[in-house]
């Protein structure tokens, strides 16, 4: 036998295969190209207008947004209050300046005003250790003899780690668990979800900034600690009243469900394939394949989806469970900003006023966190909010006066965030 032969026979071969499959492959490349190239996606709508209630609209289909409320603060004054899209898109209910929306983390530097109120009224000291109000005691097993005060959690930088758990969730109804419960679930040794001190940070307080949403909930029990009314019911009894905020509520059921904004995730598919979930239909439970439809396909308005989501009842509300309007939020900003309720009279002491905009931390730690509040890349102070079906942001100058607020009942993605930073240069264009 002639092995020379037979083996450059079967290098002939190799060869000759070789090339059917790179053919094959080149084809196969060339065609996806093709279809990609021929592939529907959404045109762009708004850049060339000019005026908001025909850029906003526009913007809102290519982005798809459901419903938006948007408000321009001025000197201190609302000069701008409008509203778009829909509240309900199954029942077709408009957005109106009365549609409450989940304000997600809004709540927080809402909450710190009503903590402020109480270190001036002396039920609380922004520096006095947590366990002083408290009946159970907080002890990080990672550190030794630190102390935690509500200036830390303020801060977000008291070494409580974040907890963010949808599966705490109640649908439609406010959690049967309380805050306290919750609270000694995950921070208590005895807790059922302790984890061996696994909401704790190895660091000392002060000495780290870490954005932590349980933090927030224990500042919200402080309340309930030093007053025996909880969060939502001193707010309900107190703050809401004197900047007559009387539709606001941090529990639902004080509020009728019908007149909150339903929560929206956005379904998007590629066009021309069968809109079969998780193979040519993503959204922002499925991030990567989301971003990448996004990026490559953009697909058109006619191929996206809404998909609704309960209203949701949170057993750690203060970190974001407050529902409002963009008619009462707007009166909310106007009282912090010229420091003045309904009546005219001051919400906080000039001393306390000047604590909430301080800066909290060290400069090498953060040089941009205040109290609850935080400043953002446009050089303003404020903060935005997220949660399923939810995207919020109210930023403002405090010396100039000058804010706006944007709500939108669709969950936080790249085309949101992007249409909310365009919404906002709109808004504040300086």
């Amino acid at each position: 036998m002639d092995y020379n032969l037979l083996y450059s026979q079967l290098l002939t071969n190799r060869k000759g295969i070789m090339k059917k499959i790179i053919g094959i492959v080149c084809t196969l490349v060339v065609a996806v190209g093709v279809c990609w190239w021929l592939l529907p996606t959404q045109q762009p709508l708004s850049q060339n207008l000019t005026e908001l209630d025909q850029f906003i609209p526009a913007l809102m289909t290519e982005a798809a947004i459901p419903g938006l409320a948007i408000a321009r603060i001025k000197n201190g004054q609302t000069v701008l209050l409008q509203t778009y899209g829909k509240a309900n898109v199954e029942t077709d209910m408009p957005v109106t300046k009365d549609t409450l929306f989940n304000l997600a983390s809004i709540s927080k530097p809402m909450m710190g005003l009503v903590l402020l109120q109480l270190v001036e009224q002396g039920k609380l000291d922004l520096d006095q250790d947590i366990n002083h109000y408290l009946p159970f005691k907080i002890d990080n097993p990672h550190t030794e003899n630190e102390k935690i005060t509500l200036r830390h959690l303020a801060s977000h930088s008291s070494g409580i780690a974040d907890y963010y758990d949808i599966r705490s969730y109640a649908e439609n109804r406010d959690s049967p668990i309380s805050l306290e419960q919750h609270l000694k679930s995950l921070l208590l040794p005895d807790g059922s979800n302790y984890q061996q001190g696994a909401h704790f940070l190895a660091h000392q307080p002060a000495t780290q900034r870490q954005y932590s949403n349980l933090a927030a909930g224990l500042a919200g029990y402080l309340v309930e600690a030093s007053t025996g009314l909880s969060l939502a019911q001193y707010s309900k009894q107190q703050l809401f009243p004197s900047l007559s905020m009387t539709q606001s509520s941090w529990l639902l059921h004080d509020l009728p469900l019908n007149n909150i904004a339903v929560p929206y995730e956005v379904e998007q598919c590629v066009p021309y394939l069968p809109q079969i979930a998780g193979l040519s239909c993503a959204d922002t439970e499925s991030p990567v394949f989301n971003e990448l439809i996004s990026r490559y396909i953009n697909p058109p308005a006619a191929d996206k989806n809404f998909k609704a989501y309960p209203h949701f009842g949170n057993p750690q509300y203060p970190d974001g469970g407050m529902r409002s309007s963009i008619l009462e939020l707007s009166q909310f900003l106007v009282g912090v900003l010229n420091n003045q309720d309904r009546n005219g009279q001051p919400l906080l002491s000039e001393a306390m006023y000047q604590e909430m905009f301080k800066l909290q931390l060290d400069p090498a730690i953060s040089d941009n966190q205040r109290f609850f509040w935080r400043d953002n890349s446009m050089g303003l102070t404020g903060h935005m909010g997220s949660d399923l079906g939810v995207f919020t942001a109210m930023y403002f100058d405090p010396t100039s006066k000058d804010g706006f607020i944007i709500l939108m009942n669709r969950g936080m993605d790249t085309k949101a965030v992007a249409a909310m930073q365009q919404i906002a240069a709109r808004l504040h264009p300086n």
